[in-house]
Formats: C-alpha cells, structure tokens, sequence
C-alpha cells in the first residue's frame, strides 16, 4: 500500500523535505518524480535546509545546470536529469562520484538511469492534488525511516 501525504501549502513541502534530510544516509540518493510545477524544487530546497543550508542561500531548480551542489553536512546534491538521452551522459556530472563520497542526492526525472545509479533510497512522487496543495506518494527502502521523521515532525509542529 502506497503511503500517501496531502501537503497543504509550500511551507508543509519545505517541512516533508526537512524530514527527509533527518533519515537521508550518506551516499544514497532520492528520487523527486512528478509533473512540472508540482513542487520538485521546493521539496529539494527542504531537504537541503534541513541539512543545514543556511536560508539565505537560494536553491533553484537545476534544469539549465544540470546539477547544483550545496554545502550542507553531507553535502547536498540536487540534480535534475530531464534532458539527458544517454546513461554516458551521466559521467561527466560526476554524480557517482558525489555518492562515493557520501553526498545526499536529490535528482529529478532520474528513473531511466537506476541501472546506473542504483535504487533510490526514496521514491517521492509529487503531484497536483484536487483539493489544492500537492499530493506526496512514498516508496522506497528508506520510507519506513521517513515516517518515523515525518511524525516527529509533525509532534514538533502540527501544522504540518
């Protein structure tokens, strides 16, 4: 059964990204799914403050970049690989290398390149949600851990 979060606004995707910062292992990456505008960027942007990003520090979508790196403790690696058509497109990124070395990496539209980067550590879809908001659908090895976050989190701030 999928686990499904409603969240309300941009601040309750900014508190779902925090709480994937606090399970995040060194060295495993996220997968960020979902449509454009449905809120990618905003969940990375959490996951980097809850790392510790400092909030004046802007986290921007990485389309045109391709990858954008963060100086958080593990590194933060937030990647967006829409527009690539080849898995040798993958070197010169050096997001493999980022992962031996014990980054966490959040990528977008990374899926058709799991045989090279390995399974996800979290799967998170992110949709429009009919009631307004977005829609947050869970899988992954590490959602059991991201649940127990999620509720500590909202212990801390029921608003969530």
């Amino acid at each position: 059964m999928d686990l499904v979060i409603h969240l309300a606004d941009e601040a309750a995707t900014l508190r779902a990204g925090a709480a994937v910062a606090e399970i995040a292992l060194p060295g495993a990456w996220i997968a960020l799914e979902g449509p454009l505008g449905a809120g990618k960027t905003t969940l990375a942007r959490g996951i980097a403050r809850g790392l510790g990003l400092d909030e004046e520090v802007p986290v921007t979508s990485p389309t045109f970049a391709l990858v954008q790196e963060y100086e958080t403790r593990p590194r933060f690696v937030h990647g967006d690989l829409y527009r690539l058509t080849h898995p040798s497109e993958l070197e010169p990124l050096g997001l493999l290398e980022a992962l031996d070395e014990g980054a966490v990496m959040a990528l977008e539209w990374a899926l058709p390149f799991r045989a090279e980067l390995g399974e996800p550590e979290l799967l998170l879809r992110l949709s429009h949600h009919e009631e307004g908001g977005r829609g947050l659908v869970v899988e992954g090895r590490g959602r059991e851990r991201f649940v127990v976050a999620l509720r500590a989190a909202v212990a801390r701030d029921p608003s969530l």
